[in-house]
């Protein structure tokens, strides 16, 4: 007994068709509604360079705070710093994908 199977149950076919909508409502996009401004741009750098300034400076002053309370010097305030860094970074990376 043979058992037929469909040209689209390949899961590459399916994610090859995916990209190629996507990429086709793109470009309907982009002819529709044009360039976008530079204003939109610089936009974007401001709210990409928040997106990771303020983790950074949440974490800076929180290991600021933990050492002042506790009074270990800057234990505490270099590796939130680097946590706050890491976060920041993470959320643009993410951000930017989104976009």
């Amino acid at each position: 007994m043979m058992v037929e199977t469909k040209p689209n149950d390949d899961p590459a076919h399916d994610g090859l068709t995916k990209a190629v909508r996507e990429r086709h409502a793109r470009w309907e996009s982009w002819r529709s509604e044009g360039e976008p401004s530079m204003m939109r741009f610089v936009g974007q750098i401001g709210v990409l360079g928040w997106i990771i300034v303020t983790p950074t400076l949440v974490g800076l002053f929180a290991g600021r705070w933990i050492d002042r309370w506790l009074g270990t010097g800057i234990f505490w305030s270099a590796p939130l710093l680097f946590v706050g860094v890491a976060i920041g970074f993470w959320s643009a990376w993410r951000w930017m994908h989104q976009q």
